[in-house]
Protein backbone atom coordinates (compact mmCIF):
# COMPACT_ATOMS: atom_id res chain seq x y z
CA UNK A 1 0.00 0.00 0.00
CA UNK A 2 2.83 2.08 1.21
CA UNK A 3 4.26 1.96 -2.29
CA UNK A 4 0.81 2.57 -4.25
CA UNK A 5 -0.01 5.97 -2.15
CA UNK A 6 3.92 7.47 -2.25
CA UNK A 7 3.70 9.10 -5.26
CA UNK A 8 0.14 10.86 -3.97
CA UNK A 9 1.88 12.01 -1.40
CA UNK A 10 4.88 13.53 -2.78
CA UNK A 11 2.36 15.97 -4.56
CA UNK A 12 1.47 17.13 -1.37
CA UNK A 13 3.28 19.84 -0.25
CA UNK A 14 2.10 21.41 3.29
CA UNK A 15 -0.48 19.30 2.97
CA UNK A 16 -1.31 16.46 6.10
CA UNK A 17 -3.22 13.01 5.31
CA UNK A 18 -4.50 10.43 6.59
CA UNK A 19 -5.43 7.17 5.06
CA UNK A 20 -8.64 5.28 6.09
CA UNK A 21 -9.18 1.75 4.92
CA UNK A 22 -9.32 -0.10 1.66
CA UNK A 23 -12.68 -0.81 0.44
CA UNK A 24 -13.96 -3.90 -1.18
CA UNK A 25 -14.33 -2.43 -4.54
CA UNK A 26 -10.85 -0.97 -4.29
CA UNK A 27 -11.65 2.77 -3.43
CA UNK A 28 -9.31 4.58 -0.87
CA UNK A 29 -10.73 7.16 1.42
CA UNK A 30 -8.05 10.17 2.38
CA UNK A 31 -8.11 13.06 4.75
CA UNK A 32 -6.30 15.89 4.04
CA UNK A 33 -5.79 18.65 5.80
CA UNK A 34 -3.99 22.12 5.68
CA UNK A 35 -0.50 22.65 8.02
CA UNK A 36 -3.07 24.34 10.78
CA UNK A 37 -5.75 21.75 10.54
CA UNK A 38 -8.36 24.61 9.85
CA UNK A 39 -9.15 23.17 6.83
CA UNK A 40 -10.11 19.40 5.32
CA UNK A 41 -11.36 17.95 2.77
CA UNK A 42 -11.56 13.54 2.10
CA UNK A 43 -10.95 12.23 -1.19
CA UNK A 44 -11.96 9.15 -2.07
CA UNK A 45 -8.99 7.54 -4.86
CA UNK A 46 -9.08 4.59 -7.42
CA UNK A 47 -6.17 2.19 -5.75
CA UNK A 48 -6.16 0.60 -9.37
CA UNK A 49 -5.49 4.00 -10.27
CA UNK A 50 -2.60 5.37 -8.35
CA UNK A 51 0.45 3.70 -10.55
CA UNK A 52 -0.74 6.59 -12.63
CA UNK A 53 1.55 9.36 -12.15
CA UNK A 54 -1.30 11.96 -14.09
CA UNK A 55 -3.56 10.51 -11.76
CA UNK A 56 -2.17 11.13 -8.46
CA UNK A 57 -1.07 14.63 -9.49
CA UNK A 58 -4.33 15.50 -10.73
CA UNK A 59 -6.01 14.21 -7.38
CA UNK A 60 -3.54 16.35 -5.93
CA UNK A 61 -4.53 19.89 -7.48
CA UNK A 62 -7.79 18.96 -7.07
CA UNK A 63 -6.91 18.67 -2.96
CA UNK A 64 -4.89 21.96 -3.13
CA UNK A 65 -7.38 23.61 -4.58
CA UNK A 66 -10.06 22.41 -2.28
CA UNK A 67 -7.99 23.12 0.55
CA UNK A 68 -6.87 26.71 -0.98
CA UNK A 69 -3.22 25.79 -0.50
Amino acid sequence: MYVLTQHFVSCLKNIDCLFGPLAPDGALPVRLSDKDGRRHVTLILDIARLQDARYCEQQAQQARSSLAV
